[in-house]
């Protein structure tokens, strides 16, 4: 009797809040996530980080750790900045500088923001504090030239192909002064058509200008006699020919407007049945004579959708496009003219030129 005054005053404590309908029995071990346990209270507080600030909709929508305009409280924003080379962020509740990329705050003054830049800076290199050796300076981010570059000056290059550190820092690659430097591969001070000096293994030496090619191998003749960017037999390189109805421009072969690229071809996925609506997609139905069944219709796309188009005077009265228009409209006594109009097969009347064979009819006897 006590066990029982004991849950009726529990009961009676949660008033209107119990639920005691939503959780359906069950014999199996499933979780019963979102159900609520029978004779459970109803609870109304918000779980941190959440709560439900002024003027935000809906119940414990505002997340005091990372909301920037309510950050560990409500109506409490971070300040707005775009001028400290960084922009706050709201971290666990509190307002924090989150800097560009290569900068930092290293005097930790909220003051002057992101001062540091660490680009290149060798005492902050990357970060802050970090100091780099001094045959090592710091060069985006990073103490010293990565494998492959070369220190020239405040800058790291690659002097295998670096057009004003050709093979060594300052070497410029440019045209020789003298004649007589056997550079000159097609003679002295012989500069076939389309060509230029360039820096290519650490070497300066004239070749094709870019967008250009020496397709026929007549270097010294006609030069680079071949313009990449609009030929349709060597788009983009030697021997690259673009498919039909395909035009090369900018080095790439490309579909007139309107028409989409299917392998090869130059498509019109909108009309074409072979590729209706995309690529491949191929519109069903037959389209080819066969042994006793000559061609009545083919498959058709309108608009990127397949449809099944019959010849005049043929029809698809089955509805199967397996087997195309399969009735005669001319000749069919069952469809003549039309699916569904029917002759009277029964009395022998035919169906001749779409139309059910008829005659002007006797005149009635007269009485006698």
């Amino acid at each position: 009797m006590a066990l029982l005054v004991v849950a009726l005053v529990a009961l009676a404590a949660c008033a209107k809040q119990v639920v005691t309908d939503q959780l359906s029995p069950t014999d199996s071990f499933a979780p019963t996530v979102g159900l609520v346990e029978p004779l459970a209270c109803v609870d109304t507080t918000c779980p941190a980080p959440f709560t439900s600030c002024p003027g935000v909709p809906g119940v414990c929508t505002t997340n005091l750790d990372s909301d920037i305009s309510n950050c560990g409280a409500c109506g409490a924003a971070c300040p707005e900045s775009t001028s400290l080379n960084g922009t706050f962020v709201c971290s666990g509740g509190k307002c924090k500088l989150g800097c560009q990329a290569f900068y930092a705050d290293c005097n930790n003054l909220v003051a002057d923001g992101c001062e540091t830049e660490t680009y290149e800076d060798d005492n902050n290199c990357g970060g802050c504090g970090v100091v780099c050796p001094s045959d090592k300076p710091c060069w985006r981010g990073a103490c010293g030239c990565p494998n492959g570059l070369t220190r020239c000056g405040n800058d790291c290059k690659n002097l295998q192909s670096d057009q004003l550190n050709c093979g060594a820092c300052g070497e410029i690659c440019k045209e020789p002064a003298s004649a007589a430097d056997p550079r000159w591969k097609c003679g002295p001070s012989v500069t076939p058509p389309n060509t230029t000096w360039t820096c290519g293994n650490g070497e300066c030496t004239l070749n094709c200008k870019p967008q250009f090619g020496d397709c026929n191998k007549n270097f010294c003749g006609d030069g680079c006699e071949i313009d990449f960017r609009n030929d349709p037999n060597n788009c983009g390189s030697c021997g690259n020919a673009c498919g039909p109805g395909q035009a090369c421009e900018g080095g790439r072969c490309l579909c007139p407007s309107g028409t989409t690229r299917c392998g090869d071809e130059c498509v019109d996925i909108k009309s074409d049945p072979g590729h209706c609506g995309f690529c491949y997609s191929r519109c069903p139905g037959p389209s080819r004579a066969r042994p006793g069944r000559p061609v009545t219709g083919g498959p058709s796309c309108e608009d990127g959708v397949c449809k099944y188009v019959c010849k005049p005077g043929y029809a698809d009265c089955d509805g199967q496009v397996s087997n195309g228009c399969e009735v005669d409209l001319s000749t069919d006594q069952a469809n003549c003219g039309a699916c569904g109009t029917a002759c009277r097969a029964g009395e022998g009347q035919p169906c001749v030129g779409g139309k059910c064979l008829t005659k002007a009819c006797e005149p009635p006897r007269a009485p006698r």
